[in-house]
């Protein structure tokens, strides 16, 4: 069937705030569904503090990079203190006095698009002030990038929610949002992580065993001795065990790893930043990772069952809570325990079996086309 496109020019504008990889990786998606799709619309994928001062667009990711990871205790303290909804319109006037200062609106009046969307709290309060500044009333959405509520994530001045799950649609709607304002979409992933991958080739060009198991364990937040104590944990047990480590961008967990030899070892492949972590995902029996919201949908998509590590405080806890109640995800602590749970479901794979069947049961692989779909429908 030939698809229809929106009649005459449409323009559709993305924003997202790097304060954490997900938010821009879900925007990407996004993009990515929108060309694919309907190639005819006119999408820009913005960073929202690009329209700050320099004082704020360099400040504010690396207070939330120095909090996240070297005072994880502060940060705690900050989420659960705006949890509370009379709280949580604090810290919108302290944003929307930071992008007062902003040069949006007057973007907005040049490019004039047909739909804003925002996978962001922060950049949400720009679509506030486009209202305020009595901009055309541009239809907009917020498409929110982990399973658990938080007040920021409403604005009263959205149109439409994209969400997880139910009970984030059931949060928003005690709000007052409309029942028919949320869809419950999912998180909007790559089509990447979706597309059949040639696993004899793969697990070939890693020099592996296809009969062993295989481990992955990516970088976030994880030391260099807990990687290597979790690999020395598992291979006492499990000694055919195979592990493909990405440190990402953690350059200097990188340069142990590559200094240390571990790598000369044909059961273990190490890597930096790569761009192909879908091909390693779709060899790997389990997850040793972070629990950033679109890092767990990924894995929900390759039907990857995950460890949680060293999580961060706040929205990653929510991510994680959801994960182990749908019986896709366990928490672990330490390199010790992280090395028995993952003993534990190599002696036990119909453990594994079952987990990945939960995967498929609530992964959204389609989220980023249905989210497409629905605001083609409104433009």
């Amino acid at each position: 069937m030939e698809k229809k496109y929106p009649s005459g020019h449409k323009k559709v504008l993305i924003l997202y705030a790097p304060l954490g990889s997900g938010h821009g990786a879900a925007a990407q998606a996004i993009e990515e569904a929108f060309v694919a799709e309907y190639p005819d619309i006119e999408v820009r994928n913005i960073n929202v503090l690009d329209f700050v001062p320099d004082v704020f667009k360099q400040g504010l990711p690396w207070f939330y990079n120095q909090t996240t990871s070297r005072i994880p205790f502060l940060y705690k303290w900050i989420y659960n203190y705006y949890k509370y909804k009379s709280r949580s319109k604090r810290l919108n006037n302290l944003s929307r006095v930071i992008l007062k200062k902003s040069k949006f609106v007057e973007f907005i009046g040049d490019f004039k698009p047909d739909f804003i969307i925002s996978t962001n709290p922060l950049s949400m309060q720009l679509i506030s002030l486009t209202k305020e500044e009595k901009v055309i009333n541009i239809p907009s959405a917020n498409v929110c990038t982990d399973f658990g509520f938080y007040p920021l994530w409403h604005n009263k001045d959205v149109n439409y929610y994209f969400v997880a799950n139910e009970e984030i649609k059931k949060s928003l709607v005690k709000y007052g949002v409309k029942s028919e304002k949320i869809q419950t979409t999912g998180i909007p992933t790559s089509s990447k992580f979706s597309k059949p991958m040639d696993r004899d080739k793969i697990i070939n060009n890693l020099n592996f065993n296809p009969l062993n198991p295989i481990v992955l364990i990516v970088g976030g937040r994880i030391l260099y001795r807990n990687v290597v104590e979790i690999i020395d944990g598992v291979k006492r047990k499990n000694s055919k065990a195979q592990f493909i480590v990405v440190a990402g961008r953690d350059k200097i967990l990188y340069k142990k790893l590559v200094d240390s030899g571990i790598g000369a070892n044909p059961e273990i492949n190490i890597f930096g930043f790569i761009d192909n972590l879908e091909e390693y995902m779709s060899v790997a029996d389990m997850i040793l990772t972070k629990a950033g919201g679109l890092t767990v949908s990924e894995c929900l998509v390759k039907n990857l069952p995950m460890l949680f590590n060293d999580i961060i405080p706040g929205q990653e806890e929510d991510n994680v809570i959801y994960a182990v109640k749908q019986g896709v995800g366990i928490r672990t602590s330490g390199s010790k325990k992280s090395a028995d749970s993952i003993n534990m479901l190599l002696s036990h794979p119909e453990k594994l079996i079952r987990m990945k069947k939960n995967c498929k049961k609530i992964a959204k692989p389609n989220a980023a086309k249905e989210l497409v779909e629905f605001i083609v429908s409104k433009i």
